[in-house]
């Protein structure tokens, strides 16, 4: 695995737990399968990316998906493209006997939420424990899930296009979204970056809240 770095071969196990390769071979097997997976996987984004309307949005996809995979495990990050068609730019599916793991971290491209369309929505899920009694394994899982509506902002529409984008999110906002919106001059410029941000926006806020209600619970007992 040293002679090969890769983010995949980093995180790639043997299907049972605490085995390792003994045969050098077998490892060679393993690059040779990631090769074919990631090339399905690029497949998979060009499709996605085909399908979108517009070229901001072809430009930020990638970068979402970049940013995603940065902050993900592997194997639970799912894109749905425009036709409703799943796929994980992680997954190690090629692995004999592993399970597939629960997405945690989710990006859906063109969405229709009422009467908006979202340009992109990112769920995430955060979870954390709290301690409610006094052995190391009296603990309860608090589970936060949070929705963000990723916006672009449409440019050169008349007077009226900054109220009617102020209403539009204060409906999603008030439905339990975190709206973030973005120029399209700025995407142009660092799309990858203005990825990260909302990323991170969304994975911040969920943090917060889990750490809030942890907080709460052990709160609670020890009144």
């Amino acid at each position: 695995m040293q002679s090969h770095p890769s983010p995949a071969l980093e995180a790639w196990r043997w299907a049972r737990e605490d085995e390792e390769p003994a045969d050098p071979r077998a490892v060679e097997a393993a690059w040779d399968l990631v090769t074919l997976h990631a090339s399905a996987e690029a497949n998979k984004l060009n499709h996605a990316m085909k399908i979108l309307p517009s070229e901001v949005h072809r430009t930020l996809l990638p970068a979402l998906v970049v940013a995603g995979s940065r902050r993900s495990e592997v194997g639970t990050f799912e894109v749905v493209d425009a036709e409703g068609r799943p796929w994980r730019p992680r997954d190690l599916a090629f692995i004999p006997g592993r399970m597939p793991l629960e997405a945690d971290l989710r990006l859906e491209c063109l969405v229709e939420v009422g009467r908006n369309v979202l340009d992109f929505r990112l769920w995430y899920r955060h979870r954390g424990y709290a301690r409610i009694g006094e052995e190391a394994d009296d603990l309860q899982e608090v589970s936060v899930e949070k929705q963000l509506a990723l916006l672009i902002s449409d440019e050169g529409r008349g007077p009226r296009a900054p109220d009617e984008a102020r209403h539009r999110d204060i409906e999603l906002q008030s439905e339990g979204y975190v709206v973030v919106r973005f120029e399209r001059s700025d995407l142009w410029r660092d799309a990858i970056g203005h990825a990260d941000e909302a990323l991170r926006t969304l994975v911040e806020t969920a943090r917060f809240d889990c750490h809030t209600q942890v907080t709460e619970i052990e709160r609670a007992r020890q009144e």
